[in-house]
């Protein structure tokens, strides 16, 4: 057997291990919270006007993502208008359920090409504007711990031995404050520079072309149009939990700094351990420990669990609706790839 073909066969078994041991773990932990509350007798009645504002909320952000990206293509020889991109950038969030990922690429380069975006360009553009939201993400989730009164950490990445060395309220803060640094130094546009031409040589049959400039000023712009989709997708979450939490209520917005850094670093774990599509499984095993202390261990399991479902809906009926919005006829540019049929 070949080298190549063991190496593969090997860190595909680690991921599948890995995967088992969390949707275990987290299966473990909503089964045990759900067995409690049916002890109790409680029963959680859910408001649908809290859950449709939750998925607005959450496309809301996701638009200010995917004006990003279009500003991203925008800087290219080939830009398209800003519904073309936001269409793509929205219906190839489906993608993300396919285990791998590589559908997302492969969707909004589809969506986004025949509209004038070279292939190269929607491909380097679709992985900048993830790493740009995984950084702005990732700051913004240690602001948020820092900022938040009460406790705030995260079980796995706080154990007995560490909690002696730093105390466990600055823990969460430091890890997402480090993995934002180290996504700000991958989004940088030196280092990124150099990506973003692996990329295009990654590219089989695609033509000769300078990858899309990178400058300070657009990092910054994407630092800033993500920042304002985390604060919309944490709202989307205490939507979620005011639907069927009148306690949580009471304390109106002052969660929102533990709910929003909670989103963003459960996204962004999710994103770091891609075992499982969607991040399913890291995401919510870390949002449920992160709102834990706040909203007790029962309902951060139901709140965990039912944005992932208002989330996936708000995905659908997204797609459903900007599907059929096809342009009729597309004009081709010496940036189309139709015009080039060296380009797949």
């Amino acid at each position: 057997m070949a080298p190549g073909r063991v190496k593969r066969m090997t860190i595909s078994a680690i991921k599948l291990v890995i995967a088992v041991v969390v949707l275990w773990a987290v299966g473990r932990h909503v089964i045990r919270v759900m067995g409690g509350l049916r002890e109790k007798g409680e029963s959680l009645r859910f408001s649908p006007g809290w859950l449709a504002i939750s998925g607005i909320l959450y496309l809301t952000g996701l638009g200010a993502c995917g004006v990003y990206y279009h500003r991203v293509l925008q800087a290219t020889a080939g830009p398209i208008g800003l519904f073309a991109a936001s269409r793509a950038y929205l219906i190839s969030h489906l993608g993300k359920y396919v285990p791998g990922k590589a559908m997302v690429v492969v969707l909004r380069v589809g969506l986004s090409t025949p509209y004038g975006a070279s292939a190269t360009a929607a491909t380097v553009a679709t992985f900048y504007e993830t790493l740009v939201m995984m950084a702005s993400g990732c700051v913004i989730a240690a602001g948020g711990f820092a900022l938040f009164s009460g406790p705030a950490s995260v079980g796995f990445i706080s154990p007995r031995w560490v909690r002696g060395v730093i105390p466990t309220e600055h823990l969460t803060w430091l890890v997402s404050l480090a993995l934002g640094l180290g996504f700000l130094v991958v989004t940088a546009p030196p280092v990124f520079g150099q990506t973003a031409r692996l990329i295009r040589k990654s590219l089989a049959g695609a033509r000769p072309e300078p990858p899309p400039p990178i400058s300070w000023r657009l990092m910054g712009e994407g630092l800033l149009l993500s920042g304002v989709g985390w604060i919309l997708l944490g709202l989307s979450q205490l939507a979620v939990i005011w639907s069927f939490d009148e306690e949580a209520k009471a304390a109106s917005l002052s969660l929102l700094p533990l709910v929003t850094a909670g989103v963003a670093f459960a996204t962004a774990a999710g994103f770091v351990v891609a075992v499982l599509p969607g991040g399913l499984g890291v995401r919510e095993g870390v949002l449920m420990s992160v709102l834990a202390p706040a909203l007790g261990a029962d309902r951060s399991v139901v709140a965990a669990l039912a944005l992932r479902l208002v989330w996936v809906a708000a995905e659908v009926l997204a797609a459903l609706l900007l599907a059929p919005w096809i342009k009729p006829h597309t004009r081709l540019t010496p940036h189309d790839p139709a015009s080039n049929p060296s380009t797949p």
